[in-house]
């Protein structure tokens, strides 16, 4: 049996990945995955479109590491995430979408984490403010919240730049499945992270690419339960675990800071389309989310920023009537 043989009947890391009517992006996805320099891995497609059958696709990559089914509805994206994570056969579990490419080192550099510092349950490529860059840090397990969910300390997360222990996250029932996929990834990189703590490279390794049919920019209504099912699963995760209240705080400060870059991008981006009908939409977004008692405080840095929005709509671009 060949190490590549090998490696496809119990990897070091499953690459779990849902997709939905959308061939191109995963055909592109597994091209860059299969890129990585280590080779000790599997990709777990979960399918949720019952119509599709992308068999052939997968064929002609001729990789014993791909592994391909079809669920028997549209089981939407958190329940089809965890289908592949409950099929994984990895040590560790990426979670990652059909349109975020990860960097060719990315595993190569976990891996190299894992061997420096084992015990952990998370390891991963992050930004963290005043480290220089590929610095690696460890996270008390007592620290994730307020090290990880504070913006000013950790500006940019992303969980298909991260690997999780899998049994970790199988204990903690897969991918919060909360009625939102928004904030699901950051819940669950927290809440794997307080088992055994985090250990951090100051990198990323994979990025959001923004398109068109990014489900985000339609459906206002998930973000509005994401951010008060986000905050209730981590007010309980907290009080089980006797956290400190330092937790909580870190909590709405980043539910601040995901409202304010949230509302801002999609506020753009319907603005240069001239989609009044959205921007009226997005305002009844912002004010059921300002209707949330834990969200009172983000009031005042909305006004700000939403004012200087408007100066620049008005008297810097003046591409649209009010």
């Amino acid at each position: 049996m060949t190490d590549l043989d090998q490696a496809t009947v119990k990897p070091w890391v499953s690459f779990c990945i849902s997709t939905y009517k959308r061939p191109d992006m995963l055909r592109e996805q597994i091209k860059v995955i299969l890129q990585q320099t280590f080779k000790d891995f599997e990709i777990v497609i979960s399918d949720n479109d019952p119509e599709s059958d992308l068999s052939v696709m997968i064929e002609e990559f001729n990789d014993k590491r791909i592994r391909y089914s079809v669920n028997e509805e549209n089981l939407g994206m958190v329940k089809s995430f965890n289908r592949s994570l409950q099929r994984a056969r990895g040590e560790f579990v990426v979670m990652i979408t059909d349109d975020d490419p990860v960097e060719q080192d990315f595993l190569s550099e976990m891996h190299r984490l894992f061997l420096l510092y084992p015990s952990y349950s998370v390891y991963a490529g992050f930004l963290r403010t005043g480290r220089k860059c590929k610095e690696v840090e460890i996270i008390n397990k007592a620290n994730v919240f307020e090290e990880i969910l504070n913006m000013n300390k950790t500006p940019s997360i992303l969980w298909s730049s991260c690997i999780m222990k899998k049994e970790v996250v199988l204990s903690l029932g897969g991918m919060p499945d909360y009625g939102s996929p928004h904030l699901a990834d950051h819940a669950l990189i927290v809440m794997a992270g307080s088992e055994s703590g985090v250990v951090v490279c100051n990198k990323m390794f994979s990025y959001i690419v923004k398109h068109n049919v990014n489900f985000s920019k339609f459906n206002f209504k998930m973000y509005v339960v994401g951010c008060e099912q986000f905050y209730i699963l981590m007010s309980d995760f907290i009080k089980k675990n006797n956290m400190q209240q330092d937790a909580l705080v870190a909590v709405k400060k980043h539910l601040s800071s995901w409202f304010i870059v949230s509302y801002f991008d999609l506020k753009r981006f319907y603005f240069k389309k001239r989609d009044a009908n959205m921007l009226t939409e997005l305002e009844s977004f912002k004010n059921e989310i300002f209707l949330f008692p834990f969200m009172q405080h983000v009031k005042g840095k909305y006004y700000l920023k939403n004012l200087i929005f408007t100066f620049k709509k008005y008297l810097l671009k003046p591409v649209i009537n009010a």
